[in-house]
């Protein structure tokens, strides 16, 4: 996918394309949506959708990465304790709950758990562990282990209508995260 697009055309297909997946997905399952069904719904041409995804897999990174974008514009991660980014991702999910139980029916968390990976990878976060405890070779398990914790809580909150209050989901993902066994009560 051509991501950091300046070319206002391409920003324009590119939400267009997005814009279409969403509708379809509201509509049909996944694995029933081609390529073919976003270009009709976009009104583009498939030469047009290839040269800015690669398969409709793309989209729905791209509709993700669209999401962690919209997050860091309003928070400062490098700053940020690991407790009020999640504060902020619990409310940011709560406040997108719409989609995200659309994209939870439809199987498309998944899609999340590599994306949250590289950013926790990438963020603060891993900076939170014991530098001379840890080999820097683990750094990539334990960003997926995080990543994995995090979509499991999500998905678990979702069934469960979203009860528990957001400092509690908070709290208790921070712990999973740096202590798995600090959630035992």
């Amino acid at each position: 996918m051509v991501r950091n697009q300046t070319n206002k055309v391409a920003m324009r297909t590119q939400k267009a394309v997005s814009d279409a997946f969403l509708a379809l997905i509201r509509e049909r399952a996944y694995a029933q949506i081609s390529v073919t069904d976003i270009c009709r719904r976009a009104d583009i041409v498939r030469k047009t959708f290839y040269n800015n995804f690669q398969s409709k897999d793309d989209v729905v990174h791209y509709l993700i990465h669209d999401i962690f974008c919209e997050m860091e514009s309003r928070v400062d991660f490098a700053h940020t304790s690991v407790r009020q980014i999640l504060l902020f991702a619990f409310r940011f999910v709560l406040d997108n709950r719409e989609a995200l139980l659309l994209f939870y029916h439809r199987g498309l968390l998944r899609f999340a758990h590599k994306i949250i990976a590289a950013y926790i990878a990438q963020e603060h976060i891993l900076a939170r562990l014991e530098q001379e405890a840890v080999d820097a070779r683990a750094y990539k398990y334990i960003a997926a282990q995080i990543s994995a914790v995090l979509i499991s809580v999500i998905e678990t909150w979702i069934e469960s209508d979203f009860q528990e209050p957001i400092e509690f989901m908070a709290e208790l993902t921070e712990a999973l995260m740096y202590r798995p066994d600090s959630g035992r009560g």
